[in-house]
């Protein structure tokens, strides 16, 4: 109990220092949440891409589409395999953009028959996406590979910018705790040579000023998620109404790993911050 109110009296006495470690933590924490859940999110839509990735073989005019199609289904890795013809490709696009409605009237028909594959396992696009070109009727195949390339690309990249800032961010709020505690202990120097004196151990002295990272981690910390938490759902429900297929990340289960995530990290970076100030400017209390 001693210890604790140290710290809390160590916080509210030296409020300025305290004040800008806080900010600094949460600065850093809140770029790291944001990165969290939007690398969450990109993660997910990375995934629905890859299962709802489909394979589109366009056939050459001569080609006897019914071999073609029963030779597909044959093959192990197809989940699905559906003949598209002309007409009914032309009818599904103008669903979608009904303004191709006057083109094709103009010009008329320059889609070909098609086939459309669902394959079980989306990491095997290149085996079969290769496969479909050496076969006899294909003039063309369209398998999305450069858009999931594309896609990962925009993920790794915001990741790797992510990561930097954010060791950067950390490295600030770790000197920020550093002095702060420092500054705790140049104000109590009296009164810690009057315990060493007296007899007090090495943990009794040294105690309050850990507790005090630990609780500028802690109290960052939940600033911090009282801020994000409730900013993300906002963000995610006006998002949501505007991109209506996009699936955002809305699971209390990945919420509360991030939440921890920032606990812990918090919690390290007070503890590792005032143990290094701690053992700079105590160490004439080694023997």
């Amino acid at each position: 109990m001693y210890t604790l109110q140290q710290a809390f009296k160590a916080i509210r006495k030296n409020w300025v220092a305290s004040t800008a470690t806080i900010t600094t933590m949460m600065l850093s924490l809140t770029i790291l949440a944001g990165f969290s859940l939007l690398t969450l999110n990109l993660n997910q839509a990375l995934a629905e891409l890859r299962s709802n990735l489909e394979i589109t073989a366009f056939l050459s005019p001569d080609a006897d589409d019914a071999v073609i199609l029963s030779t597909i289904k044959s093959w192990p890795e197809i989940a699905s395999a559906t003949f598209i013809s002309a007409d009914e490709g032309l009818e599904g696009l103008i669903t979608d953009l009904p303004a191709l409605q006057s083109a094709a009237n103009v010009v008329g028909n320059p889609l070909p028959d098609s086939i459309d594959l669902q394959l079980r396992d989306p990491s095997l696009t290149s085996i079969v996406s290769e496969k479909l070109r050496n076969l006899t009727g294909i003039n063309d195949v369209s398998d999305g590979a450069e858009e999931v390339k594309t896609y990962v690309a925009i993920n790794d990249t915001v990741r790797m910018g992510g990561l930097v800032l954010i060791i950067i961010l950390l490295l600030s709020s770790l000197f920020a705790i550093i002095n702060s505690v420092r500054a705790a202990i140049t104000a109590r120097k009296n009164e810690i040579d009057v315990m060493r004196l007296v007899g007090a151990t090495r943990g009794f002295i040294r105690g309050p000023f850990l507790i005090e990272g630990l609780l500028l981690g802690l109290i960052s910390a939940l600033i911090t998620l009282g801020i994000v938490i409730p900013v993300y759902r906002f963000i995610i429900e006006r998002l949501s109404q505007t991109f209506l297929f996009v699936s955002f990340v809305r699971d209390w289960g990945a919420l509360t790993r991030v939440a921890v995530l920032l606990f812990a990290l918090a919690l390290l970076v007070g503890l590792v911050g005032s143990t290094i100030s701690v053992s700079q400017n105590l160490r004439e209390d080694r023997r």
